[in-house]
């Protein structure tokens, strides 16, 4: 009935037609993205540089709903491999979230079924993926829902790890309750529906993540979401036979069901399948990323945040500094 709701108020305020002039005074809204029970993604050009954007609009009506704190957790992110968050605007029914446009899809598009893709690309992208995750864990954030739809490609290829919306802060040791996100994901211990620590439920969920991209399909399938469960935790799933051995040995290990027993991030990057065609890699507090960033735009460094500092989120691009500059407020959450 909460969920119910929530999702009737939003499609009430979706009535309302087209963005509000505090977002469309600045952006030029080109064409819908994405859409979910709770949000709707577009893409958008900012006005004054001609810079694609990704623009989330939340409903204001679930902006104190614990699981929608995604700008906050973003905006201390910066990894080449991670979505960039540029400005928050906040009107009278929504908040708009504007980040860093993804050009070429997500990671789902590029996977085959059944077949799925070739071990050297998915290498390329899971290691990536892995960079990106291990980063965000360092800065105490963990994904928990990690899939290929929220692994977006950019023009050169590279992932950008997107969708914080069901993210979570956390410290070590620290169990966490959130059981929401995607089932055929889902880690044993959420199955279980009991306090679990958050960095092994992310491991598992890459795992998920690399036995799809290296087959086409997922391990865990069954006709009912019971069955499914049952088999997330017996850790019952087909041995992926057209992929090289060292592939099936690093999924093996990851998918075990006991999560103290399960491979931390750090040991999984040191996996051979995943040291190949690689030099041996630094220390994974200071890893360099391997993807290329693209340059910025000069003119579009659009967002400043004085983070847990105060409220205040200010676009300061050199071109913004004229008549008409955006400068927002935008809530912070806690």
């Amino acid at each position: 009935f909460f969920f119910f709701f929530f999702y009737q108020e939003v499609q009430e305020l979706r009535k309302l037609g087209s963005y509000e002039p505090a977002f469309t005074d600045h952006y030029e809204v080109v064409r819908g993205i994405g859409e979910g029970g709770f949000a709707t993604v577009k893409l958008a050009r900012h006005r004054l540089t001609g810079t694609e954007v990704a623009v989330k609009a939340l409903a204001k009506v679930l902006w104190n709903l614990p699981f929608l704190s995604e700008p906050d957790l973003m905006a201390g992110l910066d990894h080449p491999n991670v979505i960039q968050l540029f400005q928050v605007i906040e009107t009278i029914n929504y908040v708009y979230v504007v980040m860093e446009y993804a050009g070429r899809g997500n990671l789902r598009k590029l996977i085959a079924e059944p077949g799925g893709m070739p071990e050297e690309e998915a290498r390329r992208l899971f290691r990536q993926t892995m960079q990106a995750v291990q980063y965000c864990h360092i800065k105490g954030i963990v994904h928990l829902d990690l899939k290929p739809e929220n692994m977006a490609l950019d023009d050169r290829g590279n992932v950008k790890l997107i969708d914080f919306g069901l993210s979570a802060r956390f410290t070590a040791g620290q169990k966490l309750n959130r059981f929401w996100g995607t089932l055929l994901y889902f880690a044993p211990e959420i199955v279980l529906g009991k306090a679990y620590e958050g960095p092994p439920a992310d491991v598992w969920s890459l795992g998920v993540t690399l036995y799809f991209m290296l087959t086409g399909r997922r391990p865990f399938m069954a006709s009912t979401a019971q069955q499914v469960k049952k088999l997330i935790l017996e850790g019952t799933y087909d041995t992926p036979l057209n992929v090289s051995e060292g592939a099936q040995s690093l999924i093996r290990e990851i998918l075990t069901v006991d999560p103290t027993q399960r491979p931390t991030l750090e040991q999984v990057m040191r996996h051979p399948w995943l040291s190949q065609g690689k030099a041996a890699s630094p220390s994974p507090s200071v890893q360099t990323p391997e993807a290329t960033p693209l340059s910025p735009n000069p003119c579009f460094t659009l967002l400043v945040p004085h983070f847990h500092k105060c409220k205040r989120w200010a676009a300061v691009g050199p071109s913004d500094r004229t008549e008409g500059s955006i400068e927002v407020q935008s809530r912070m959450l806690s």
